[in-house]
């Protein structure tokens, strides 16, 4: 049995084994306080620390704060979640960033949450702790947009796209690859466990800034280009039926266009006076033709790796499908 009671955790039951993973790029300031929070809420957890190219002292100051720390020189975070990931062996890996901008208190309810119905992904909706200026209106006014984008694609809008602090089932982060490189990691996961059927989750965490004196790595206008193209990449490669329909009806469209003039006038004349328009209007249509089944043939082959891809997962039990929750947008807006 486990009860929810000012905020922790009681069972009478063994918890699941669990990693905290936290990537750190230069969190000097702020990582050994999010590791001593997290190792007093969560003693029998591993937390691994994975030092993605610092250039401070965050790999000795995680050791003497009693992380276990692994080096990841290639930077982006993504990169250093995928290296972490490949390395660990628990029933649970609960991400969070080093920066402190996550209290444990929201790391308690989604374990919670999780011991009561599990699912393969629960996501912390941030909403802020206090009145500090923790979400920038860009980002915000960003990450609207790509909510968008990503309920117009797949039909699907998540409250808190880019949340840092994600629970990690075993039979997820084992089947879920992990190919971006950067801040792009968030939005590939979802879209993953989208695509892949995972069993998501969403639920309320508190946010709060990070530890003074530490700087945020993401860059407005440069990470926002790299996950614009992680969405059309996605897109391509995830709904491709869509995407090269969409590409070969625009052509066709055009083609069409093009080609109306001569096809009037050769109703009212016999004649094509205009040979070139006439030209290029036939090439369009037939571009058109050639993209949408590439589109077909790529769904195709899609549909047959999605089937191979599930008969392998059905070696792993599957969480307890749980009903969808409404919660208030907090951040993306």
């Amino acid at each position: 049995m486990v009860q929810r009671g000012a905020g922790f955790l009681r069972s009478t039951m063994d918890l699941p084994s669990l990693t905290i993973l936290i990537p750190c790029l230069n969190e000097e300031r702020g990582v050994a306080s999010v590791i001593r929070e997290y190792a007093a809420a969560f003693p029998a957890a591993n937390i691994l620390v994975v030092d993605n190219g610092s250039e401070d002292g965050t790999a000795a100051v995680a050791r003497l704060a009693g992380a276990t720390v692994m080096m990841e020189r290639r930077r982006g975070k993504a990169r250093a979640v995928a290296t972490a990931l490949s390395a660990i062996d628990t029933d649970l890996v609960l991400m969070v960033d080093g920066d402190g901008s996550y209290p444990v208190e929201g790391a308690r309810l989604m374990l919670e949450e999780y011991l009561l119905e599990p699912v393969d992904m629960i996501t912390g909706i941030r909403s802020a702790q206090d009145a500090t200026p923790a979400f920038r209106p860009m980002h915000q006014w960003g990450m609207s947009i790509f909510a968008a984008v990503l309920n117009f694609v797949f039909r699907f809008k998540p409250l808190d796209l880019f949340s840092g602090l994600r629970l990690f089932s075993r039979r997820f982060y084992q089947h879920v690859p992990v190919l971006s490189r950067g801040f792009e990691l968030e939005i590939e996961l979802t879209i993953q466990a989208i695509d892949k059927s995972f069993a998501m989750a969403e639920i309320p965490v508190p946010f709060r800034s990070r530890a003074h004196g530490s700087a945020s790595k993401l860059k407005t206008v440069r990470d926002g280009l790299r996950i614009l193209r992680l969405l059309v990449v996605l897109f391509r490669d995830y709904r491709p039926l869509a995407f090269f329909g969409t590409i070969g009806a625009t052509i066709a469209a055009t083609g069409l266009a093009a080609g109306s003039v001569p096809i009037v006038e050769y109703l009212h004349t016999g004649l094509v006076n205009r040979l070139p328009l006439a030209v290029l209007a036939a090439s369009l249509m037939t571009l058109s033709i050639l993209i949408g089944l590439v589109g077909v043939l790529l769904e195709a082959n899609l549909r047959y790796h999605r089937e191979a891809y599930h008969i392998q997962l059905r070696k792993f039990r599957a969480p307890i499908q749980k009903p969808s929750r409404s919660y208030p947008r907090v951040l993306a807006s």
